[in-house]
């Protein structure tokens, strides 16, 4: 659905394209690399689950494509990365999440990001009004910074989300030995705070750090 439909249907969520200037704050549009190959066996051998969420940090299928080794070589200089992918029906932000380097998300379907600034987080708390929307196209791809709080995308179509994300390898991996004092770490280089709704995840050990009301994201 494009952007201007989606503005359509969200008159309260003030959306902007990564194109626009202000995204820049957050990271910025990969656009000198060819995404077509890897794109294009994503959307013939991922299948976007019919209701929630799918993330799988590290696929061999994806990481063996020559972009893979581009990303790791032009983008993060060398140090080993994984290569995965998230799709689903996310229509809402539902915690935010900050890693120690990059993030590479690459559309293989439109989608939106919900993006903010690690600075804003104060005693452990963020303001979920400070957050802007992104419309980012299929074929698009960026760069976000380790200061730019995130989390899933929200889907603009009725099939659901695909996106392929690009972290240094080992992140969102399980923690094992000593003891984090840090509240906010959950997995391996995953600092992460959830909304008061997510209960199952707070139980589970998420922080409870989000604070305000967010708009669910229409698309029909």
């Amino acid at each position: 659905m494009s952007i201007e439909k989606i503005k359509e249907l969200n008159p309260e969520v003030k959306l902007k394209s990564v194109d626009d200037k202000v995204f820049q704050t957050y990271g910025k549009i990969l656009s000198d690399f060819d995404f077509n190959e890897i794109i294009k066996y994503s959307e013939e051998n991922i299948i976007i689950p019919k209701t929630g969420n799918m993330y799988e940090a590290s696929v061999k299928a994806l990481e063996s494509f020559p972009i893979t080794e581009e990303l790791r070589m032009n983008v993060y200089g060398g140090i080993e990365i994984e290569l995965g992918f998230c799709c689903g029906n996310n229509t809402q932000l539902t915690g935010v999440e900050y890693h120690q380097g990059s993030e590479v998300t690459i559309a293989v379907t439109d989608c939106i990001l919900i993006l903010g600034r690690l600075q804003d987080i104060q005693n452990n708390q963020y303001d979920t009004s400070k957050v802007e929307y992104f419309y980012l196209s299929k074929g698009q791809a960026v760069e976000l910074y380790g200061t730019t709080l995130h989390y899933s995308p929200c889907t603009v179509q009725e099939e659901g989300f695909m996106t392929l994300v690009a972290l240094i390898r080992g992140t969102n991996s399980l923690l094992e030995g000593s003891k984090v004092s840090n509240v906010l770490v959950s997995k391996i280089n995953k600092l992460l705070e959830g909304d008061p709704s997510q209960q199952e995840k707070i139980t589970n050990g998420v922080y409870n750090g989000l604070v305000g009301k967010m708009p669910e994201i229409k698309h029909k």
